[in-house]
Order: C-alpha cells, then structure tokens, then sequence
C-alpha cells in the first residue's frame, strides 16, 4: 500500500487564494537499475519458472550460457555453448534448446541437470539463431544475411522433431536472410517469422498440423523498416510488432496479415514481450523504460524506467507464466554489460490520489474537498467513473485526533478531465487548531491500494484593519484613535492589538499599553501627545491562535508654537567686495537653538555660510563677501514643541561709474570753486565716456546734460538706456556747435541694470562740468 501526505497550501500547485490542485509524485514509475549479469553481451533470454531459472545466451564472442534463480541471483555459467543466440523450452519444460550459428548446430539441455544432452547438426553453412516450440516440434530460422557470402542474403526454416530429426527447408518460399521466429506464450501451433527487407519487413505466418506438417497462412511486407523483435499474442489472433520509425503500425492479424486496429499503447522498445493472460510488455519510448500494456483500451500499468545510458536490449523482456513477473535486460550504447530488472506484480497499476481544497482556510467557514484519481491505466470503456474498490475518506482535527469517518461524501460524475470521477466532501473549518483528511483507497481489478493524507491548515486567514486618528491635535491635549478589525465570515474573539508611537523625540518608537479588540472587532486607544509636528500611531494585530497578523498606521499632526526669527544685515547696500555681517536673532524654543545661515547671490544656488547655536542673546553672526545682489536666510529646524521657521532679508550691491572722462578738452578753468573743462568749437565733436563696474551685458547707460541759466541747472539734452560695450564702456558725443557760446553745461551718467535677473542696483556717476568759447584756441 502506497502512503502519502500532502500539505494543500505547501503543494506547488497551488492556486494563491483559490484552490489547490495536490499531485503527488509518480509512483507507477520508477528507476531499475538492476543486478549486473556476468555475461559480456546479450542475446536472448528464457524463463524456466518451473524448474526456478533464469537462463540468458550472449552471442557471438561467449561461450556458454548464463543461468540465475528466478531473481537473477545465484548465478552460473552452463559451459561448452560457444556463442549461443537462440532460447526455446520444451512444451514439457524438460529441456532448454538453444542456437549455435557458428557451430551449425542446436544444444539440448536438461533442465534437471543443466547439463547439455543432445547437439543437433543442422548442416553446413546454415548457421540457426531463432528457435520456437510450435506443435510439439523445434523450429529454427537459419542461413546468412546480405554481405555475409551471398549477394542478397538467403535463409530457410527447419525443425527438430521428438525423434531428433533435423529438417531444414520446411517452407517453400525464399527468405533474404535468416528469419526470426515468434510462437505464442502457451504451446500451440502457430508461428511467425520474419525478417527485415530494407524499409519494410518480410512476414509469414504458420499453422503446424498434426505430423508437423507446415503451412502458409498469410504472406506480407509490413512497413516496419526497424524490425527488431516481434510476439505472438496468447489467442494466437494477432502480431504485436515494434519499430521505432513507426510505432503506432503495431498489431496484424494473424490470419491474413492485415492492420488489426492497435494496441492500447505504441510499441516503439526494441523489445516485446506477451504473458500467458494476454498482457504486453513493451514501450512507446526508445528503450529507455519499458510497460506492461494491456491488450485492449488505452495506458499501460506501470512505467519502468532504465538508469542512463542503458537502454533495454533487443529479444529483452520476458514475462513469468503466471504473469507475476515481468524481466527486463538492458545493455550500454555498445551492447555490453547487461543487466536485469525484475518487475513484481506488473499487472497492478497505480493510482494517484489529488485534492483540491480552498485556501486559505478560514476558521468555521465552510469548505468543499474535493478527491480525484489519476492512473497510467484507463478504466475499460464500460466502467467510465466507475473505479472498482471502495474509497473512505477520514477527517483529523484537534476535536478528532483519532479521525472520524465522512459518512456520505458526494459522488461526482466523470468528465474527460477526470475519467476516474471524483469525491467532494461538504465540511466547515474548526475554529482552532489543525484539519486533515485522509483519503483510502482499497484497490480493486489490476489498480493497487494508495493512501493518502491532504492537510488543509485553517487559523491562518489575514483580516482587514483600518485605523483612523485625528488629522490635527493640540500638543499636551488628549486625543483618541479607533481601529476596527473585520472577517468576512464568522470569527473568533481572539488576538492583542498593540501600538508603537513614533514622535520626534522617538524616532525609534516607544510602545503603549496593548488593547485587546471588542467581540465586533473593534477597538480604541488613548494618548496625549507631549512633542508637536508627526505622531504615528502604527498598530499590530498578532491574529491571536486563529488567524495572521495584520498591520496599519495613522498619523496625527500636533500643533507647536512659532518662535520668534529673524535675519539682518550691517547695511542695505554694498560697493562690490564689499563684506557684509550678517545676524540671525532667535527667540523663545524648547530643546533646539540651532540656526543655520545661508547666502544666496543673484544667479547663483545657495551656499551655507554657518550653522551652529545661537548665543546667550540669541544671535548668530556670519560674514559674506558681496559680488552681487544678496538675499540671506535664517532657518530654524524646530523642535519638539516650536515649529520650523524661515526668515530672508536681501540686500543690494551697488556698481560704480568709474573712469568718466571728457575727450578732447583744451583747456580748464575756474568759476566760483567749481573746475570746468573747457572746449573751442573749433574743436567740431565733444565726447564724454563712462564705464560701470561691475555691469551684466544686458545693462543700460543713460546720459544727462544740463545748462545754468537764470541761477540753476536746468536738463537740456539726454540719451536713455543705451546698451554697454562688452567691457562696460560708453561713449558720448556731440557736436559742439549745438552748445551755446560760452555756456555753462554739466553731464553725468546713469547705470541701469536688466529689468528681470539683475545682479546689481543702478548708479549715478558724478557731475562733469564744461564751457564751450566760440573759435579757436
């Protein structure tokens, strides 16, 4: 009896959250690797079950025959058989009969004595290999296949009778070479023969009648070109044929030859074998195993597979005349070291039990199982769900350690899927501990008993949880968060919800007390939070005995003061290189007077210019070295009752006009304490040039002039936004004979920068003043 256990939710096959479809492993196959037999090559084999032997010829190159118990143990060698090939019982079983080409000759044993006692002559050059007991009388097929002495091969039949009369050319017809001979399981008179003819085979077939007279019943090239090995079947009524190239051409009647349907699988083995009772043995694989196959419907009983690189060897599988046993030899890829597998009970198929459960299994929810069968062998047509034996199914759980028995499991019908039918048992999970149902089959026709045990494991069913806090609370107030646990079917009050809270002064978390969930699932708990910004409340249900954990979290925002901040600086405006002090003032905090201060140049990222505490007073101080416009920041992280703070405070940089200059003056002069330059229209242009420092390329330059009339200045002329050189430079003019003979004039110049991305503020130069004479120096 065959016993498994498997686990539906550990099987691999395994639906996640459906159904579970359990295989278990395939039992109806397994590896044979055999007992070595101390013969360097094979050739035939025979069972002497009568007498408890094993005997196994080698072929060329040996010289005697190998002989073992029925269990290919205690083996001997029967000495003085130089390269026996062919084996044949006597329908007395008295006597082993077997071939010796290259001695024209055929051995006589006694299979009392294993000693040999009669050698037949079958004359020169006729050199017999296949042996067969048909009517009471020894045939053998003889003669030399093509490119053995003759051009097309030539070969015959010829018989031993009781009196040891050798006869060869028993049948008329004309053979290509030495003919192989088949005759069924139990003493009869037919016989086949055949013989490979190039992409087909030549087969013959006999009846023997009374006298050992020879007749032809059918004649007929079979399109078998890989013929290796043939039978009889045990009525007599057909040819089991295998052949690699064509396996599923495999049954010919008898009678006439013809396509007999097929057997119940393809034989493609080098080798073919049939019992007494009718049963096959042979394979639809390239001899790495081989099956017992019924004659009839569809499977084989079991598989048995050969180890690597053996492969079973052609004439190599023979059955016990009570079907029992079925014997296998196998060679290497060479034909060398043979050795024999024995198969017990070969008729016996096995039965693969499978389970399909649902998972995860809730506790006290109901649940279907549900048992199907699986075997190699078909059930015969007329028994299609209807498998023979009883199946009893148990059921094991903590309330039943002893199992107690399902009474009336329900009877599915069969479907193509599942020929055998299936078992489903209507049950309901327990609501604590283990479940298992264990599944017995009594066997029953050619099935073999199995067993096997389906643990279904409740209790560990996830359930929902959601949590809710309030999205805002006030520091040192109390505050609730409620959770509720659901199931989408009846459960247990069991398990501990537990809380870790997280703040800002505990990163890590703390725990709080553990609450234990009402009957409904739900459940609530109490803080007062001490530390402001994020609190977070995550929470655990263990799942108690009956179900997983499950986890959640919720976060609460809790209220800080401000504190007060602020940043400034030693000045609002600054020449360029200029260094300016920089002071952050931070007020009233709780744990934290850290406060860090940044720079931030038009156009530029920010920089860091220094964190650390403030003084006693509350300061931090940082200096900056200017190039550009500035906006400087001071930033309060917070802490655990103040909240973050960001100040800014901008300043601006203040370029210079530098390098003014008037062109081409002549003279200069003094009026009241002012120094003007002096210009003679004669002259023709004035220019006057300026140059800002620093300036961005978009900037512009604007030129003023005014006039003293009357006892003030007064705006005569201007030039607005005019772009700057690449070097900052501008150049004035104007002709000088558009000013007003001796007139009193002054001009100065302004530096704009680009109305979006400035880097710098505007500035004026300062005044220039000139006069301008009539005529000439």
């Amino acid at each position: 009896m065959k016993t498994r256990r498997i686990s539906l939710l550990a099987a691999a096959a395994t639906v996640l959250g459906l159904t579970g479809v359990i295989v278990p492993g395939a039992a109806d196959s397994y590896a044979a690797s055999g007992v070595a037999l101390p013969i360097a090559r094979f050739s035939h084999l025979l069972v002497d079950a009568g007498h408890g032997h094993l005997f196994f010829s080698g072929g060329p190159g040996t010289d005697g025959i190998v002989m073992t118990d029925l269990d290919g143990g205690d083996a001997t060698t029967i000495g003085g058989e130089p390269g026996a090939t062919g084996l044949a019982l006597s329908d007395d079983g008295s006597t082993v009969c077997t071939a010796l080409p290259d001695q024209n000759a055929i051995a006589a044993i006694s299979s009392d004595t294993l000693t040999e006692t009669t050698r037949y002559d079958t004359g020169a050059g006729t050199h017999p290999d296949s042996l067969a007991v048909a009517g009471g009388t020894l045939w053998f097929g003889y003669g030399t296949a093509a490119g053995t002495g003759t051009a097309t091969g030539a070969g015959g039949i010829g018989s031993v009778d009781a009196t040891g009369t050798v006869k060869t050319a028993r049948d008329s017809g004309s053979w290509a070479g030495s003919p192989t001979l088949a005759t069924t399981p139990a003493p009869s008179g037919a016989l086949v023969a055949a013989v490979r003819t190039g992409d087909t085979s030549a087969f013959v077939t006999y009846r023997i009648a009374d006298g050992g007279a020879l007749t032809r019943q059918a004649a007929q090239a079979l399109p078998v070109p890989d013929l290796t090995d043939f039978a009889v079947t045990a009525g007599g009524q057909d040819i089991a044929v295998t052949s690699w190239r064509n396996p599923s051409a495999n049954r010919f009647r008898f009678s006439d030859l013809a396509r007999d349907g097929r057997f119940a699988n393809p034989l493609a083995a080098p080798a073919v074998a049939v019992a007494p009772d009718g049963t096959l043995a042979g394979c639809a694989c390239n001899g790495y195993a081989y099956q017992a196959i019924p004659v009839s419907g569809s499977g084989f009983y079991g598989e048995h597979v050969i180890d690597d690189p053996l492969r079973l060897a052609p004439h190599g599988l023979a059955w016990a005349p009570d079907a029992s046993r079925l014997y296998a030899v196998s060679v290497d890829p060479a034909g060398g070291t043979p050795r024999l597998q024995l198969t017990r009970s070969p008729e016996t198929a096995t039965l693969r039990i499978s389970g399909l459960g649902t998972t995860p299994l809730a506790p006290g929810e109901p649940l279907s199982f549900t048992v199907a069968f699986d075997s190699p062998l078909a059930l015969d047509a007329g028994d299609r769900g209807q498998l023979p034996g009883a199946v009893r199914i148990t059921r094991y759980d903590d309330a039943h350690p002893d199992g107690v028995a399902v009474s009336a499991p329900t009877r599915l019908p069969a479907t193509i899927g599942n020929p055998f039918g299936e078992y489903r048992v209507d049950d309901t999970a327990p609501l604590t501990g283990t479940l298992s149902y264990r599944v017995d089959y009594s066997g029953g026709d050619h099935y073999a008993p199995a067993t096997q045990t389906f643990d279904l494991p409740p209790a560990k069913y996830k359930p929902t949880l959601t949590l809710s806090a309030p999205a805002t609370a006030t520091r040192a107030a109390p505050l609730t968060v409620t959770g509720q646990l659901a199931w989408p079917h009846a459960h247990l009050p069991t398990g501990t919800v537990h809380v870790v809270k997280k703040d800002a002064a505990h990163p890590s978390g703390y725990t709080l007390p553990a609450v234990t969930p009402a009957a409904d699932g739900k459940f609530a708990f109490h803080d007062t939070p001490q530390v402001g910004s994020t609190n977070t409340y995550a929470v655990s249900y263990d799942g108690g005995a009956a179900y997983l954990p499950v986890t959640a979290s919720a976060n609460a925002q809790v209220s800080r003061a401000t504190s007060a901040l602020s940043v400034t600086t030693d000045a609002g405006a600054y020449r360029s290189g200029a260094t300016a002090k920089v002071t952050a003032h931070l007020g009233t905090t709780y744990n934290s007077r850290t406060v860090t201060l940044y720079a931030q140049s038009a156009g530029k990222s920010r920089v860091q210019l220094k964190t650390g505490r403030v003084d006693s007073s509350g300061k931090l101080v940082a200096t900056a070295k200017l190039t550009r416009n500035t906006t400087f920041t001071a930033v309060f992280a917070g802490d655990h009752r103040y909240a973050p703070r960001t100040v800014t405070h901008g300043v601006t940089l203040a370029p210079a006009v530098t390098k003014t200059q008037l062109q081409w003056p002549l003279a200069t002069t003094r009026i009241g304490s002012t120094t003007y330059q002096v210009f003679y229209k004669s002259e023709v242009n004035m220019g006057y040039d300026l140059k800002a420092a620093p300036h961005q390329s978009t900037g512009r330059m604007s030129v003023y002039v005014e006039r003293y009339t009357s006892g003030a200045w007064h705006q005569v002329i201007s030039q607005k936004c005019v772009p700057l050189y690449s070097d900052g430079w501008y150049g004035y003019g104007r002709a000088l004979k558009l000013f007003a003979d001796n007139g009193r004039y002054r001009l100065r110049g302004h530096y704009t920068p680009p109305s979006t991305g400035a880097q710098t503020g505007s500035v004026w130069s300062g005044w220039t003043y000139l006069t301008v004479r009539p005529g000439s120096l």
